[in-house]
């Protein structure tokens, strides 16, 4: 199946669109980001179909690592995925990386996502430690989990 996705910069407006993909505390850390676009210390782009909805979510934070983009908060609508949506926002946003210079493209997984870590290493990350996190969930308290670190060097860099 051939599903049209076009990639672009999240707009303040497309918050209420991306309810499925978390809770309040989602929305509100996708909300954050925005100003981090405009510090230009982020990207964060948004797939939207043809009709306007949005169907998937990611972006890069450009801060921990100078030669990288990490990238973060990658969401496909839990209808559509499987369907090669994950794989066309990952590559928008190691594009849009590389554009910055950047020479590589690291990412975290948890360990019971599978099916994520299985995308990732297809798509050529590979293992580079773990790492404790954290953030926030319903009710004020924490979700705390260890992540695989994962990382890919870019062509070109520039």
């Amino acid at each position: 199946m051939n599903i049209d996705v076009t990639f672009r910069d999240l707009e303040p407006s497309d918050l209420s669109d991306l309810a499925w993909s978390g809770g309040s505390e989602h929305l509100t850390a996708i909300a954050e980001v925005l100003a981090l676009m405009v510090a230009d210390e982020a990207e964060y782009v948004v797939g939207e179909l043809p009709n306007g909805r949005l169907v998937a979510a990611g972006g890069a934070d450009l801060r921990p690592v100078p030669e990288a983009g990490l990238l973060w908060q990658l969401s496909v609508h839990p209808l559509l995925q499987g369907l090669g949506i994950g794989t066309a926002l990952v590559a928008d946003l190691e594009e849009r990386i590389g554009r910055r210079g950047r020479t590589e493209a690291r990412l975290t997984v948890e360990h019971d996502n599978p099916d994520a870590a299985r995308l990732y290493r297809r798509l050529g990350y590979r293992e580079h430690g773990s790492a404790l996190e954290s953030w926030p969930v319903a009710g004020g308290r924490r979700y705390v989990t260890v992540t695989a670190v994962l990382r890919k060097p870019l062509a070109g860099g520039s």
